[in-house]
Formats: structure tokens, sequence, C-alpha cells
């Protein structure tokens, strides 16, 4: 009997720290993986990326900030401050609603993980600076690296933890996984 137990505990021991080594290495390959779509996304698009540390000590005052996802997307939560650009904005329309708030200031663009705001950018990047932008930038890694960096959202007006992701494929970059929301 006493065999049993002793084996018994050992093969608990030995499940738990299975278990604990799988999610080390799955949190290390969640961040990898959005390391190496970052990686991609710079080398696919010809604009200038900016850090959330760096983002972040920009005045609020002097910066615009543009959420380039689906509308469900931006409604679970957002960027503070940030405004909603369809993905499949044009560049007359983007400049017909937006010109006026732009003059003069930064301007940033975000959507999951950099590749939709990266692929707005180029698109707008060489009449931006005809507008009187200052500098533009896509936000590294975008949303989820947002996340990820335990930095919150916002849904309204109040601070949320909630990300919708995308889809449950593009959810798995998200290291947090309590806080999926879809809606």
């Amino acid at each position: 009997m006493k065999i049993l137990l002793i084996n018994h505990k050992s093969y608990f021991i030995f499940n738990f720290f299975i278990l604990l080594f799988a999610f080390a290495i799955t949190s290390t390959a969640v961040s990898s993986e959005l390391d190496d779509i970052l990686k991609d996304v710079k080398e696919d698009y010809d604009v200038r990326h900016i850090s959330n540390k760096e983002f972040r000590e920009l005045s609020a005052n002097d910066v615009v900030i543009f959420d380039v996802r689906k509308l469900k997307e931006y409604q679970v939560s957002h960027i503070k401050n940030a405004i909603h650009l369809s993905p499949r904005t044009s560049i007359e329309s983007f400049f017909k609603q937006h010109a006026e708030k732009l003059k003069g200031k930064t301007v940033v663009f975000y959507c999951s993980v950099g590749e939709r705001s990266s692929k707005m950018l180029s698109k707008l990047n060489n009449k931006l600076t005809d507008a009187g932008v200052q500098q533009a930038y896509n936000l590294e890694g975008g949303a989820f690296k947002w996340h990820n960096d335990k930095i919150d959202f916002v849904k309204g007006d109040k601070p949320t933890r909630h990300i919708h992701p995308y889809n449950a494929y593009w959810g798995q970059l998200i290291d947090d996984k309590s806080s999926i929301k879809y809606q």
C-alpha cells in the first residue's frame, strides 16, 4: 500500500511539472510568434514604427491615433482617444474626414498586430506630410502587444483589460485568454 501512495504522489508531481513546463513553453511561443509577425510587418511595409513606451511618452495633445480594426473589435476596447478607421477607408475619404485634425500632429495607426495599420499607413504616407502631419507611425505589435504589455484599453470612458482577438486563430497571440471578448 505504501508503494502505491509513493507512486501516486510521484505521478502527481511529475504531471504537475510537465504542465508547468508546457505553460512556460506556450507563453514563450506566443511572445515569440508575435515578435515574428512584427518582424514580417516591418519587412513588408516601408513605414516608421513606434513602441508602446515611446508612444506613451508623447503628449496626448500632439497625437491623433487611429484604430484600423473592424468596428466590432474597436467596440470591445481600444486605446484611449483612438478614432475608429475602417481598414477599407479610401485615401480620399480619410482626408475628407480627418484632414483638419491632422495639422501639426503626430499620427499613430494600430490594429491587432500591425498588418492592417501598416497597410493603411503605407497607403496614406505620402499625403500625410502634405496634410501637415509632423510624424506618422505604426504602433509596434498593435493592440495585442499593447495588451500583452499589460496596458489598459478603454471601453467608452472606462478602463478595461478586454480585447477582441479578431478570431480564435489570432487570439492565440493574446497572453491572458480570460480577457478575450467578442462583444
